[in-house]
């Protein structure tokens, strides 16, 4: 079998984890093995970014989420492409890309990113999106899950364990590595500021209240540490007026979209993962990668990374003030967190790089090829 064209189907109306997942796959395959294209249901950010990578990208912009006309030229941009295997990631994408894909005679590939549950708190939203993956679900050939934990939650949903495959999210190690990161200037806070950040889209399942918490009960014992909150989501507002109702605003600082992640990674004294669920927790294996200290939620796949006292330490999910302390301990103990973050850094590089990343998902890939039209 030669060389394989693959199309990625993906909302992109943010850059998250699964605009990441998909730069970083795209770094990790071997040209000469795999051709790569994208294409977006909102016309920025993802597309632009996606171009600005050197990754051909189209838009095809939907008016609203019931915008089914733009099915017609999702297809006609699938059989243009002309893919050995379409590629889905989230609902909107997996609902239209599904059906363009079978329209256009291709096999789908899906990446699932997270629980659908968690990413939808409000019943009525959850429910429907429940509804438009399942009614499509059988459309896909094969399905790639972030992590162990992930593989487990799908099959316990009803997908049969031969068609799910586990395939770590791995990191851009040309991107995160001390010597390209370390020694960058981040403007507005001075070297002798501890620093604390959690860096998510503002969105509930991210846990971010949970973390402003936490960060009051810090402020109580160091008074002189800053919390970096990046990102952007449909929570900023409220999240705003909380910092201001905990009397915290002085030392909390929202910085929205930071395009030069590690840069911001590199400065911290430790990255916050407060998450209610994280399919994998690409954060926290890039901050590693930096040997950065981390303190995450016991939840999802990120026990997969952060292994308590090896690589970082671990909370329960809403309990802010194990989180506060798990904080302070990092802060009071700068060597033994040092410690453990550079043991983390090892981890990443022999389990979670995006070249390994990219091999595993080219194997499925071929797997589906070659049994297509059977899959």
């Amino acid at each position: 079998m030669g060389r394989l064209k693959i199309l990625h189907i993906i909302g992109g109306g943010e850059f998250g984890g699964a605009e990441r997942h998909i730069l970083n796959l795209v770094q990790g395959v071997d040209p000469a093995e795999v051709e790569m294209g994208i294409l977006c249901l909102f016309a920025r950010p993802f597309a632009e970014v996606a171009r600005e990578a050197g990754v051909p990208a189209q838009a095809l912009p939907m008016r609203n989420k019931l915008d089914f006309h733009v099915m017609g030229k999702m297809k006609n941009a699938v059989a243009a492409f002309d893919p050995d295997i379409v590629h889905t990631h989230g609902v909107r994408a997996n609902l239209l890309g599904r059906v363009a894909a079978a329209l256009a005679g291709r096999p789908v590939v899906t990446t699932v990113h997270s629980l659908l549950a968690m990413d939808y708190p409000d019943p009525a939203s959850r429910l429907a999106n429940s509804l438009a993956e399942r009614c499509t679900r059988g459309m896909t050939c094969h399905f790639i899950a972030v992590s162990n934990e992930l593989r487990e939650a799908l099959i316990h949903q009803g997908i049969p364990g031969g068609r799910v495959t586990a395939v770590h999210n791995g990191v851009d190690l040309a991107r995160f590595t001390p010597d390209a990161a370390t020694g960058r200037a981040l403007p507005g806070y001075p070297g002798d500021v501890p620093l604390v950040s959690i860096i998510a889209r503002l969105h509930a399942v991210k846990g971010h209240r949970f973390f402003l918490h936490a960060a009051k009960a810090v402020l109580a014992k160091k008074p002189g540490v800053r919390f970096l909150v990046v990102g952007g989501g449909p929570d900023e507002n409220a999240l705003t007026r909380m910092v201001s109702d905990l009397g915290i605003a002085g030392a909390v600082d929202f910085l929205g979209f930071v395009d030069d992640i590690p840069t911001l990674l590199a400065r911290l004294n430790v990255l916050v993962v407060a998450s209610r669920w994280e399919g994998f927790g690409l954060t926290a294996a890039e901050a590693l990668a930096l040997a950065v200290p981390v303190v995450a939620t016991d939840v999802g796949g990120l026990p997969e990374i952060i292994r308590p006292f090896e690589t970082g330490l671990l909370v329960p999910y809403g309990n802010s003030q194990a989180m506060a302390d798990a904080v302070i301990w990092i802060l009071e103990h700068p060597a033994e967190a040092r410690e453990m973050a550079t043991r983390g850094r090892a981890v990443v590089r022999r389990e979670f790089t995006a070249r390994q990343m990219a091999v595993r998902t080219v194997e499925v890939y071929r797997k589906v090829a070659a049994k297509w039209p059977r899959c």
